[in-house]
């Protein structure tokens, strides 16, 4: 079996007569037909009743077109790949991101991106880790920053950084005087907590909490560190994230992020296993590890460490 028979089976599969097969595809009836037969043969089995109006498929033969179908279409895959390969990357490129991360890390990635591939066309799509997981399935994204644990089935991952989550609050806070907390520390503190229920920094510190045999108080529950972040500064309430996502205000001496014993979450980079990588996403993957690596080394994403 090759690839030539396999066109050639396609080609009779879905038009349903040998002329009009022949026709398409340039060849002979007669050639046309011998290809068809040593196919049957190799395979043994009948992959289509002859008649007079032409040739109708058998059901091993409407099975057998499924598989062509995929496979000539990632042989051409493949041959595009290969080409592509010969010139600089192009296309469209979507890259999900968590809020926050797109907040901190968005101009970077673009800079870094477009100044070596200007055309590449990037696209940074946000949302929270199960969405970011379901468009990676879906096709929606081409690659995704995710927060172990992740659905491994079909998805390729390579970690990134291991980051600890802090208890952030108002600079003169006295709880926050420390250089450490525990997270029996945080008993009766009032939270303003972030992200979805069951993921990410929630589901990590309600999950402590709970081992702890402490119960949280909510005060305010928030999407986004941003919003978490006005609400702190107003006084409402101190939150549990990273300090990354509020270094400015660090650096400016309003907030202090006061790392938790034991809080940890795992970023790693994903892509889809089902479908090829264009050499553009393969760029784009290595701008972004290159971009957290360089951050990361500068001291620029406080209370985080490289995978690996």
């Amino acid at each position: 079996m090759d690839l030539r028979q396999l066109r050639y089976f396609v080609a009779l599969a879905t038009q349903k007569n040998y002329g009009k097969a022949a026709g398409m595809l340039h060849v002979t009836q007669p050639a046309l037909s011998r290809q068809i037969q040593l196919l049957e043969e190799e395979l043994g089995v009948r992959l289509f009743e002859r008649h007079a109006r032409g040739a109708t498929p058998t059901e091993e033969a409407d099975l057998l077109l499924e598989r062509s179908l995929f496979l000539l279409r990632y042989a051409e895959q493949m041959k595009v790949d290969l080409l592509a390969r010969q010139r600089e990357p192009r296309g469209p490129v979507a890259i999900g991101l968590s809020p926050g991360l797109a907040q901190q890390l968005g101009v970077l990635l673009a800079t870094a991106v477009l100044a070596p591939y200007p055309d590449v066309q990037l696209r940074i799509v946000e949302g929270f880790a199960p969405s970011l997981q379901a468009m990676l399935a879906e096709g929606d994204v081409d690659i995704a920053l995710l927060i172990e644990p992740v659905e491994r089935r079909n998805v390729s991952m390579a970690p990134l950084l291991k980051e600890q989550i802090c208890l952030i609050g108002t600079a003169d806070d006295p709880r926050l005087q420390r250089s450490r907390l525990r997270v029996r520390d945080l008993a009766g503190v009032p939270l303003v907590l972030t992200g979805l229920v069951k993921s990410g920094v929630r589901l990590e510190l309600e999950a402590a909490a709970a081992r702890a045999r402490i119960e949280l108080a909510h005060r305010v529950e928030v999407e986004t560190a941003e919003v978490a972040r006005r609400l702190v500064l107003a006084g409402v309430g101190l939150t549990a994230h990273f300090a990354a996502a509020v270094k400015e205000d660090i650096a400016a001496g309003r907030l202090r992020a006061v790392p938790i014993e034991g809080l940890y979450l795992h970023r790693v980079i994903a892509r889809a296993m089902d479908r090829p990588t264009s050499r553009a996403t393969e760029c784009v993957m290595q701008v972004v590890r290159n971009v957290i690596e360089s951050h990361v080394r500068a001291g620029h994403w406080p209370n985080a460490e490289l995978a690996g």
